[in-house]
């Protein structure tokens, strides 16, 4: 069996989640003797070489029409992935982005090569304009894509105030104008059910994933739950009564990640006590974000900010915590962070939203507060952290070959 996967980042063009899950998923299929290869997205053509897999690479996408970036209208490297799949001739692809360069119409030429194509949501963005799964940012949303709801959530994000994006969403949507933008959530709904009809299987890693899917219609037997790693660690550490007992923030550097609401809490505790490091993924994008957040930390010494951490080197980050905190605004699949600090015997603070939610519920060590807010997530840094996670058990390792094995199974259904 020859398996495909795809995805828009990877290795070394960019370091995150969906990165390295799909190394290890790699490595895992690669153990049971899979024949696989990688395909993602690079500026460069060509081919290369990664941990001796075979990765090939299609240009990104150049067409800024506003017919493609909404998804009416494919990429301009949609012919590139296509002589791909004829050069590469799979017999499973695995999809794990959604986005312009690799888009539906990537998951449909897939499909037509015979070729049984698999959809790994890593990001609630696949079901959610907002990509939150947010209803105006201050619920969690049902993940139901309603046309008129999710189009009026989404001109919010737009900068329209709430009092008036219900009104203006059913008029644009009546009145078809400006053409792009009045169809937002109907292109959603209409790749929704696009996903539906291409995918033997959607693979979600969480249970609010699959809930979100049932709610859009998706038949049960076309879902998959196959959760995170858990890499196996050796150097695994207790949380002991240190001072100052160090907290750990791992991850992009952009507003949905949630740095300002743990860096809001953090100054309002005794810097004698407590020391923040920060080991950033920088996003060009959100510049602005970041230098804000550097501009509030600039006073504080006990406030440290690390860059270009990668596997080799992010033990010597994790190696200096006491406890990680997932401060993000969103519904997260995991994060990938979490499982990192777990299979290092970390404990970890987190919102109470998405994954985070679901795995503490599964008595792993993880602790929750209110979800966004400031004064919540200042409470529980102030207990007394070794009590508090006393009670908890480390799970035992989830590893890349158990994936794999559920992967392997869901290619030859």
């Amino acid at each position: 069996m020859r398996a495909l996967l795809v995805t828009d980042y990877f290795y070394p063009q960019s370091s995150g989640g969906t990165e390295k899950y799909v190394h290890e998923l790699a490595q895992g299929l690669r153990s049971a003797g899979i024949d696989v290869i990688i395909l993602t997205i690079s500026e460069s053509s060509g081919s290369y070489q990664f941990d001796d897999f075979e990765i090939h690479t299609i240009p990104p996408n150049t067409d800024n029409r506003k017919e493609v970036i909404a998804g009416i209208m494919p990429a301009n490297n949609l012919q590139s992935f296509i002589d791909k799949l004829s050069e590469l001739k799979a017999d499973v692809v695995h999809f794990h982005t959604l986005t312009t360069s690799i888009s539906i119409y990537h998951y449909q030429a897939a499909k037509q090569t015979g070729a049984k194509v698999i959809f790994t949501s890593h990001i609630p963005g696949n079901t959610c304009l907002r990509g939150d799964l947010m209803q105006y940012g201050q619920e969690i949303c049902d993940g139901k894509v309603r046309l008129n709801t999710c189009q009026s959530c989404y001109l919010n994000t737009q900068g329209l105030p709430q009092i008036l994006s219900p009104l203006a969403a059913k008029a644009m949507r009546l009145l078809k104008q400006p053409s792009q933008l009045s169809q937002a959530s109907a292109i959603k709904k209409d790749h929704l059910e696009k996903i539906k009809a291409t995918c033997s299987t959607v693979v979600t890693m969480s249970n609010w994933q699959q809930d979100v899917f049932l709610m859009n219609d998706f038949n049960p037997d076309q879902l998959a739950l196959s959760r995170h790693t858990f890499k196996q660690i050796n150097d695994h550490q207790e949380l002991k009564n240190t001072n100052p007992i160090t907290i750990g923030f791992a991850g992009r550097i952009s507003p949905e990640k949630g740095l300002h609401v743990l860096i809001d809490a953090f100054k309002q505790l005794d810097p004698t006590r407590f020391t923040l490091l920060i080991a950033a993924i920088k996003v060009p994008a959100e510049d602005k974000y970041g230098a804000k957040l550097l501009s509030k930390t600039k006073d504080f010494p006990n406030i440290k900010w690390g860059y270009n951490y990668t596997a080799d080197n992010i033990d010597s980050f994790y190696n200096e915590l006491n406890v990680l905190c997932i401060p993000s605004v969103c519904n997260e699949t995991g994060p990938y962070v979490m499982f990192e600090a777990v299979a290092r015997h970390i404990p970890v603070i987190a919102n109470s939203l998405g994954g985070m939610r679901e795995w503490a519920g599964l008595n792993y060590p993880v602790i929750l507060y209110k979800h966004d807010d400031v004064n919540s997530l200042l409470h529980l840094l102030k207990e007394n952290l070794t009590d508090i996670f006393s009670s908890y058990d480390y799970p035992a390792q989830r590893n890349q070959n158990k994936v794999a094995e559920e992967m392997i199974n869901i290619y030859s259904r």
